[in-house]
């Protein structure tokens, strides 16, 4: 009987010693720092993955994008905006473009659904890529929507001696002429249309004095007027551009034919007056002889109205051209236009000879030979 009590209480004591020390494991497992700090992140990462993600309220895409381009050339793409939210205006920029010149984009952007936008763009060099277009709300602009651009396939040509620099859909020369600059040199003057070209980009060869006098319209028709001065001994000008619709060099040959300022043989103004001047000169002098002869002899009514009118031809070479005094400080352009080319500036009073008048501006021709264009506040009022 004690032996079983001895027993008894034996296994009870067992029992009470290592069941504390089980349970003390458990919480120690369960409460340890690294187990709290793996739970607290199972939870933020369950809470994570439930959240709704942000709705996509932009769409963009390029569309018309010409397959291949060439060094300089200037070309248009559409960019297609889709918009959820119809009603919100929001802003593109152009971001992170490289050899390329943004040369037009669009004014206004309508807050639409749906809109197809024009963008124009020049290649400068090799390796030209897009820029990349970022658009946001105008409320909420800290949440952009990107198309990244990518880069073009460009290619470079080879062009003969004579290239202006110039390609394009379409170019026509609409005029041209030719006028004394000064003793030695002749002025041409050029009027071009150009259809989608590369307009900033022309010049002509073996010239060093050049440029750009006056440019209007847009991309689709640019009306050019453009000067270049050379030597006497010029006699004409080639030049060629490159014609994207037909894929081709297409030339121009201009031959420089000075037009020859009505003035007095007695005035000296133009001492390289040309023989064929002369020439017309002496046969209207002599058709006069003639039909004078003719009208004592004859009395027909024909021969006084042949000789008024050769007479008043007449006159416009033998007539000296009115001097006009021009003041200090005024400019000499090189053609009548708001945007003209100066050509100098006049620092002292001067005399001029007046050849021609066109709106607000007077064509005159200095004692040096040189002409140009003066506004009508430039002459002396005394």
């Amino acid at each position: 009987m004690i032996r079983y009590l001895l027993f008894l209480t034996l296994m009870l004591g067992i029992s009470f010693a290592t069941e504390p020390s089980v349970y003390s494991a458990y919480l120690d497992s369960e409460f340890s720092e690294e187990n709290i700090t793996t739970q607290i992140n199972e939870e933020i990462n369950v809470s994570t993955s439930i959240k709704e993600p942000d709705e996509q309220l932009i769409y963009l895409n390029i569309e018309n994008m010409p397959e291949k381009i060439y060094v300089g050339q200037v070309f248009t793409l559409t960019l297609k905006v889709t918009s959820l939210e119809k009603n919100q205006p929001y802003t593109i920029d152009l971001e992170n473009e490289y050899n390329l010149t943004i040369m037009q984009e669009p004014n206004e952007i309508a807050p639409k659904a749906i809109n197809y936008l024009t963008y124009v763009f020049k290649a400068t060099s090799s390796q030209a890529k897009l820029p990349d277009f970022v658009v946001y709300y105008d409320n909420m602009p800290e949440k952009e929507y990107r198309l990244n651009g990518s880069y073009l396939k460009t290619v470079s040509l080879n062009p003969p001696k004579d290239f202006c620099g110039v390609l394009a859909k379409n170019m026509q020369l609409v005029n041209y002429q030719a006028s004394t600059y000064t003793e030695d040199t002749n002025l041409l003057a050029l009027q071009l249309n150009i259809s989608y070209g590369n307009y900033d980009d022309f010049h002509l060869p073996n010239s060093n004095n050049q440029g750009i006098d006056t440019y209007s319209g847009d991309l689709n028709s640019t009306t050019l007027l453009y000067f270049a001065v050379y030597p006497l001994n010029v006699e004409k000008v080639e030049f060629t551009y490159f014609n994207l619709s037909k894929n081709r060099y297409e030339k121009f040959n201009i031959p420089i034919i000075v037009k020859r300022s009505s003035v007095s043989t007695q005035s000296n103004l133009d001492p390289q007056a040309s023989e064929f001047t002369k020439f017309k000169i002496i046969a209207t002098i002599f058709l006069i002889t003639i039909w004078l002869i003719l009208w004592l002899m004859h009395r027909g009514w024909m021969y006084p109205i042949l000789i008024i009118l050769a007479v008043a031809y007449l006159l416009t070479y033998l007539i000296p051209l009115k001097t006009i005094c021009i003041k200090p400080g005024s400019t000499l352009y090189l053609l009548p236009t708001k945007q003209s080319t100066p050509v100098m500036n006049i620092y002292e009073e001067v005399e001029a000879k007046e050849m021609n008048r066109y709106g607000n501006y007077v064509k005159i021709q200095l004692q040096n030979n040189t002409i140009g264009w003066i506004k009508n506040e430039s002459i002396c009022t005394h």
